[in-house]
């Protein structure tokens, strides 16, 4: 016996699966959360050197590529591509793990020591900062009582202070996993750059066995799109807080500023986030220093602003270019969004993220504003703003009272009209 199916039918069912299916989800998402959590948290945690390996073969492809592309100048028409491909990721592995080393050598141990001060000195820099506050403010008795109300719980609060710090600088378990995850993500990244054309191949052929020919051109031009994006702005954006916090460092040694080394790292560190990135690392900085010396909070902030000038219109342009494209407003969304969902890292892959999806959203706009013959210049709608509604054309004809009230023009008028 032969069955005959309906596919309008199939096609129904089908989709009722897959409604019950996704509402079933749901649910046990909603009932089993923390569970969820915990699974996919474990499962975090067993990729986390995966997740490390592509970001350090993210950061290392240029290095490599420039590599490669000084070995193919002195060797021209190098025949031995592997030991070109196997000199080039070495170079890049070394010169990426030197600069590492040496940051490390050079800024850890003063950070450590300017840490360790700061414990060991916390409370007399707050009963210093309350003396100074109570003589500039000694003609303002309401302020006065504000501050003995402020202060009256800084005795237990340092306490608790203290010992947050103390156990930042005695926790050894996140540091020993954070060189876990680098060693192994190290090791995987020498692989992926080495078989780099390889696995992208490999990528291409998975995307054109699946999909039709148009969807995997489309999914590779947005890769291309997305690594142009990402790259220019990540890496820039690093080259430019490492150099920032250079300057930072010499500037503040000149001026005699204390925990010069402690301040240069918080403001070379937040200065890779966009926008709001210097004002950031301001805040604690100045606090830091109104700890230790109040007079001295003035000079920081405004060599910080004059740090924040300096690289928002001369350095920052230079390195960055327009490798984002982004408008300010959207800036400001994506900071607002990526550091409210998923913090420092969210600030910083925001802004490239939402590059990324400006770009496709305009370049859709704009063909579907080519197919309809109209302009995709922004500045023709602005000039045009409220002109460019269709006239409405008229489906029923004219009543006989219509055609009776109609005013005609006159040959004359109307060649005056032209002249």
């Amino acid at each position: 016996m032969k069955l005959y199916t309906n596919k309008k039918y199939n096609t129904i069912a089908l989709y009722a699966i897959l409604v019950i299916a996704v509402n079933v989800v749901i649910v046990t998402a909603i009932f089993k959360f923390n569970a969820i959590i915990n699974i996919l948290s474990k499962l975090l945690n067993v990729v986390m050197p995966i997740i490390w390996g592509l970001g350090l073969a993210f950061l290392m492809n240029p290095l490599m590529v420039s590599v490669e592309r000084i070995y193919q100048r002195a060797v021209k028409k190098p025949k031995r591509l592997k030991l070109m491909r196997a000199i080039s990721v070495s170079v890049a592995g070394i010169i990426f793990l030197g600069v590492i080393v040496g940051v490390i050598a050079v800024v850890v141990p003063e950070f450590v020591n300017n840490f360790n001060n700061i414990i060991d000195n916390f409370s007399n820099m707050v009963q210093n900062a309350e003396k100074w506050l109570y003589k500039i403010f000694k003609n303002y008795p309401k302020i006065q009582e504000f501050f003995n109300s402020q202060m009256s719980n800084v005795g237990t609060d340092l306490i608790n202070i203290q010992t947050v710090l103390t156990n930042i600088m005695d926790s050894a378990a996140g540091f020993f996993s954070l060189l876990y995850n680098f060693a192994l993500g190290f090791l995987v990244s020498i692989y992926l750059l080495l078989g780099k054309e390889t696995h992208i191949a490999q990528f291409k052929k998975i995307l054109f066995a699946k999909f039709r020919k148009s969807t995997a051109d489309k999914i590779l031009q947005f890769g291309n799109d997305a690594n142009l994006v990402f790259s220019g702005f990540i890496i820039g954006k690093i080259i430019d807080s490492l150099i920032i916090g250079i300057i930072c460092f010499v500037g503040l040694t000149i001026i005699g500023m204390p925990y010069n080394v402690l301040i240069a790292v918080i403001v070379g560190v937040t200065n890779v986030i966009p926008f709001f990135g210097p004002f950031i690392g301001a805040v604690p900085s100045a606090l830091l220093i109104f700890l230790e010396e109040p007079k001295m909070v003035i000079w920081l902030l405004l060599f910080i602003f004059l740090l924040q000038q300096f690289d928002g219109n001369i350095l920052g342009p230079k390195i960055l270019g327009g490798s984002t494209g982004l408008p300010a407003i959207w800036v400001m969304i994506a900071l607002f969004v990526g550091g409210g969902l998923f913090g420092f890292i969210g600030m910083l892959l925001g802004v490239p993220t939402f590059a990324l999806i400006y770009k496709l959203t305009r370049e859709h706009v704009n063909n579907k504003l080519k197919k309809k013959k109209m302009p995709t210049d922004t500045q023709y709608y602005i000039d045009n703003a409220g002109k460019l509604t269709e006239p409405r054309v008229r489906k029923t004809p004219l009543s006989p009272e219509e055609l009776d009230n109609m005013v005609i023009p006159s040959c004359d008028e109307v060649n005056e009209a032209v002249d």
